[in-house]
């Protein structure tokens, strides 16, 4: 899932002297958390092969990847507050680095746990880059315009997570082989992939190097409420679906792209090597770049959530036909879910916090919290696959798709509304 994630710590008026300077070097951020964030699903086939795990153990990596934004989304907030934006997203690449450099002694030691824990700080680090990447584009600028940069940096964000299978394709899958059966503790297959962890590694920390170069040019005003607190979902109902449309939405998302690879792998679908089968995986990500920009222009003549609500229907049908077809059509269906997928983030996202007033900032760092659907949904699907096929474990993001359908229809008829439980000022003469 490569989408960006509001926050609770919501940017305020901007002062920087060079906020054009700036800008590339925001959107870097849009770029590196899209790429790094859709190289976890080649290694889900990868590891599935090279530790012989089920479908519900491959998907771990998902689980262990994901959780870091339910566990670490807040702290990372209040982290900013301290150190700022720039000095934030130092921290980030640092931690990037420092997980990917995990990999070596995984790939020593050839235990599959030691990768989920250097998957958990390789998104600890995605985390606190996300976190600071939105408000601080939001900020290098007048308000008035800041839609426009953030759709922008989204751009820069679609173009990562396109490219991004296509370099695994060729560095993954080209380095690593699997385990020769019976030599589970045999690293040298695994030693390959160490060359290319370093030079990624340095990477990370040559970019931090030039953040701390810039950290001097922030002078960006973050605001924090002195109220923030959680908002009601019993008085928000249209938060409160929301959140779990994020969740599903998200689930949904990353666990066919986690499973894409092995799916269009299997004789009733295409037959692909793992290499060839990345090539499709990029398309499956990189529609949503151009579903995106398709999705922004028909909102301006249609309601957002009659368009969110027929783009669900859509990836629910698409995956019922792919889940009960064969060969070409089942394959190109389940990738054509990816042009439906594109708009749902933003859109389930302002739907969300549509009146909440001055409990926006602590309705975004809720509906962060659900991405955590990242986590759970994939695990859900590599068991059911485990114990029917990877075409019937379809049905399961079918199901989390007509939660998100139900959730744009509510929307559309009115009969989800926010703001009972906004903080609302005391009437004048009541008592204190």
């Amino acid at each position: 899932m490569a989408q960006s994630v509001p926050n609770a710590a919501s940017g305020g008026n901007s002062t920087f002297p060079v906020a054009r300077k700036m800008l590339p070097f925001t959107f870097m951020l849009f770029f590196i958390v899209g790429f790094v964030t859709v190289l976890v699903d080649p290694l889900v086939a990868k590891f599935k092969a090279a530790f012989s795990l089920s479908y519900a153990e491959a998907m771990l990596t998902q689980f262990c990847y994901f959780l870091a934004y339910f566990l670490i989304s807040l702290p990372a907030s209040r982290v900013l507050d301290k150190l700022g934006y720039l000095r934030g997203a130092i921290t980030g690449f640092v931690t990037v680095g420092i997980g990917i450099l995990l990999f070596i002694p995984a790939i020593e030691i050839a235990q599959y746990w030691v990768f989920l824990a250097a998957l958990f700080v390789i998104a600890t680090g995605v985390t606190m880059i996300q976190v600071v990447m939105n408000p601080l584009a939001s900020g290098l600028g007048s308000p008035d315009t800041a839609p426009q940069r953030l759709t922008l940096a989204q751009a820069f964000n679609s173009v990562a997570t396109f490219i991004g299978p296509l370099l695994a394709g060729i560095f993954i899958f080209n380095a690593i082989t699997e385990l020769p059966e019976g030599m589970a503790g045999t690293t040298g297959s695994l030693r390959v992939l160490e060359t290319p962890c370093i030079v990624l590694a340095l990477i990370m920390f040559a970019i931090a190097i030039l953040f701390w170069v810039l950290r001097r040019n922030e002078t960006v005003v973050r605001r924090e409420s002195a109220h923030w607190h959680m908002p009601s979902l019993r008085e928000n109902p249209r938060l409160g679906f929301g959140a779990l449309c994020i969740f599903s939405y998200v689930g949904a998302e990353v666990a066919i792209g986690s499973l894409m690879i092995n799916y269009l792998g299997l004789e009733s679908t295409l037959g692909l090597s793992e290499e060839q089968a990345t090539t499709y995986l990029a398309f499956y990500w990189g529609s949503a770049m151009v579903g995106r920009f398709i999705g922004s222009a028909v909102m301006t003549k249609v309601s957002p959530a009659r368009v969110l609500a027929f783009c669900a229907l859509m990836t629910a049908v698409l995956a019922t036909t792919s889940a009960m077809t064969t060969g070409a059509v089942s394959a190109y269906t389940a990738i054509a879910i990816g042009l439906f997928n594109s708009i749902m983030f933003p859109t389930i996202f302002s739907l969300s916090v549509k009146d909440m007033d001055d409990q926006t900032p602590a309705a975004s760092g809720l509906l962060c919290l659900a991405i955590v659907g990242g986590a759970v949904v994939p695990v859900l699907t590599g068991a059911f696959a485990d114990v029917t096929s990877l075409h019937m474990a379809m049905f399961v993001p079918v199901a989390f798709y007509l939660v998100i359908v139900a959730f744009g229809l509510l929307c559309l008829k009115g009969a989800l509304e926010n703001g009972l439980g906004r903080v609302r000022p005391a009437p004048v003469g009541a008592a204190e």
